[in-house]
């Protein structure tokens, strides 16, 4: 099934620029004093909530491997070494890692890794991307048994680049992973168009009710499951250049697919769509190199949620982040992402996909500010998140603080919008009460911005004004008696 994209909605989130100054939010690194080494995500195990899984791509002389810290100090346990094992040129190295659901109680861990094959001739590489189950050690609960490795899947690839990396675990339980094209400049192998390889596609495997003797079972809804067509059943969605980071949550799967030229794209993934790649890159038709161009039909991929162009103000590597979950939180049902070159991370509510800038710089131990190389956004306890600087070696705590509300989650609500959201020269909300109100608007770390009304309940709309404010995350909250109610609010550029 296509979904249309409403233009104007596009056109608003193409036209955007970065807010010239960040939304409220405090940054401060998560493990003081520890570094890592080339770190592209930040995992945490079932029934550990004090404890960060990071792990480490591997480059050169660094291996690749997954170490837990616990934040406030400084020792690092090594959970899993796969030095020796790991390709790790270019986009190549260990790349993913999921906890089982139940992994407090049956111990198996998910890892995604790219690996040499045999002997490659002089100036040929020859690699292969492993999706591999381990086990945790029965002596030591912080290790997994390096012997008890079992492969499930095993992808050849064209290139070291490309190579996507995420794995997840989604709430239908099935494990979702990430495959770029292969690479190769505008993917020359076709494969983003051919669902008949694995590349250039997102995949959902079932590796708990496997057939007897198979690593894994298909399932029945995956799109081309039930055909006898020569798709691979695997797929979930396929027609995707490069998306390495991806988060499989509550309110969909969200990808962040790398772009080639002129955009990247974040993507709402769904079953059976096909994202276009490399007919069409972003918003546009796209010609690979070569002698000549087919027309391209639009209308015929999935259009993205949205895309933004090659420029300094934006960037040019999209790492894909995650849907905030925590309703208490200032940024929920917001996707959250960022920029590999620019280490800008930005906030998109979900409902209204126009992004605000949430962080452009970062503290740095000799006390002064700089970018950042965005390899990866994972959520933190709390409602917070973490982001992984793949250069500088450290995980940083984004705290955006909770607006808290005294409402049950059966009481009906006060306020509701009476004006656009997102909005830029203000808004209005509307109250559905009677007697004394206090209507303040709040920011995201909590403090009071404004009082918008104070006193009996008026039988008008409230205006939000938005000349004065910085863009970012707000909410309304109104107070009635020992009740309080929120509506949150964004504030656009």
């Amino acid at each position: 099934m296509i979904r249309p994209i409403a233009s104007a909605v596009l056109a608003l989130a193409l036209a955007a620029s970065p807010a010239a100054q960040p939304a409220p939010v405090t940054i401060e690194e998560a493990t003081p004093g520890t570094s890592f080494r080339r770190p592209v995500g930040v995992e945490q195990a079932p029934g550990q909530p004090d404890r960060l899984y990071v792990i480490e791509k591997g480059v050169a002389d660094r291996e690749p491997r997954i170490v837990s810290v616990v934040p406030g100090e400084v020792s690092q346990a090594v959970f899993l070494d796969l030095d020796g094992k790991v390709y790790t040129e270019g986009e190549a190295g260990l790349l993913g890692l999921a906890f089982h659901p139940d992994y407090a109680d049956n111990g198996r861990v998910f890892v995604y890794y790219t690996a040499p094959v045999g002997e490659p001739e002089v100036g040929v590489r020859v690699i292969v991307s492993r999706v591999v189950e381990f086990t945790r050690s029965e002596s030591d609960p912080l290790r997994v048994d390096p012997e008890s490795e079992r492969l499930l899947l095993a992808v050849d690839q064209p290139e070291y680049y490309h190579n996507a990396g995420t794995i997840d675990f989604g709430p239908d339980g099935l494990l979702y992973i990430a495959l770029g094209d292969g690479g190769g400049v505008g993917d020359p192998f076709g494969n983003g168009q051919d669902p008949t390889t694995l590349l250039g596609s997102l995949l959902r495997i079932d590796v708990d009710d496997a057939p007897e003797g198979a690593p894994y079972r298909i399932p029945d809804s995956n799109p081309f499951a039930l055909t006898d067509g020569p798709e691979r059943d695997e797929i979930f969605a396929y027609g995707f250049r490069n998306p390495f980071k991806f988060d499989a949550g509550p309110f969909g799967v969200w990808a962040g697919d790398v772009g080639a030229g002129d955009w990247e794209e974040i993507d709402l993934v769904e079953a059976g769509g096909n994202y276009g790649w490399n007919r069409v890159e972003g918003p546009d038709c796209y010609c690979p190199p070569g002698p000549t161009c087919d027309p391209c039909d639009l209308d015929a991929y999935e259009a993205p949620v949205y895309a933004y162009p090659h420029t300094p103000e934006f960037g040019n590597s999209i790492t894909g982040g995650f849907v905030v979950e925590d309703p208490s939180v200032a940024l929920y049902r917001h996707y959250v992402y960022g920029d590999f070159v620019t280490g800008r991370v930005w906030a998109m509510p979900i409902d209204d996909p126009v992004p605000f800038l949430l962080a452009e710089t970062f503290p740095k131990e000799d006390g002064s500010e700089g970018s950042i190389n965005v390899s990866s956004i994972d959520p933190a306890p709390g409602g917070g998140l973490y982001v992984t600087d793949f250069i500088g070696g450290t995980i940083y705590s984004l705290n955006l603080l909770a607006v808290a509300t005294e409402a049950g989650p059966d009481a009906p609500a006060v306020l509701s919008l009476a004006g656009p959201n997102p909005f830029r020269l203000g808004t209005a909300v509307r109250l559905d009460t009677s007697g004394p109100v206090r209507v303040a608007l709040v920011d995201a770390l909590g403090r009071e911005v404004a009082v918008l009304w104070d006193g009996l309940a008026p039988d008008r709309a409230i205006r939000v004004p938005g000349a004065d404010l910085a863009p970012g995350v707000y909410a309304v909250v109104a107070t009635i008696g020992g009740r309080r109610d929120l509506l949150r609010v964004v504030r656009t550029r």
